[in-house]
């Protein structure tokens, strides 16, 4: 009987414990929130801005979580960290960065084109005009790196 209630009694301060963390922790987070809000964004509801704090908070759980296996395996090249994107789910990242959302399969409406196409009387220039503007590119890199250097 003795046994069984020390065990009650240490099961209880742990879980007590890990109740304490996990809302020191959600206070923290939400402290972060609000200071990167102040900097960053604001929001039309309070509706918009719980979704955005659960994005937000999603978002900081996985950076860490990255950061610290790095951190583990001594791969520190990067850093994940809070950025003016924090609120945003991936899919909305990706759809701002690239223009879509997510990757369709899309069937190809090539009907009617032809197999193939002379470029050469549509304007492009002759042969070889693609070959010197890289070169000319090329020299003047190499030229503004030497100024940059002197």
């Amino acid at each position: 009987m003795r046994r069984s209630t020390v065990l009650r009694v240490a099961a209880a301060a742990v879980l007590l414990l890990l109740a304490r963390w996990q809302r020191s922790e959600e206070v923290e987070t939400r402290r972060m929130f609000r200071d990167w809000m102040a900097a960053n964004k604001k929001y039309n509801s309070i509706d918009e801005e719980e979704h955005r704090y659960a994005v937000f908070k999603e978002n900081r759980r996985r950076f860490d979580k990255v950061n610290a296996t790095r951190d583990a395996a001594g791969l520190r090249l990067t850093h994940l960290g809070l950025n003016v994107f924090a609120d945003l789910t991936n899919e909305e990242l990706r759809s701002l960065h690239t223009g879509c959302a997510d990757h369709q399969n899309l069937a190809a409406d090539n009907k009617g084109l032809p197999y193939s196409v002379d470029w050469s009387n549509k304007g492009t220039g002759g042969r070889g005009q693609a070959v010197s503007s890289s070169t000319i590119c090329i020299n003047w890199g190499k030229d503004e790196l030497r100024r940059e250097i002197q």
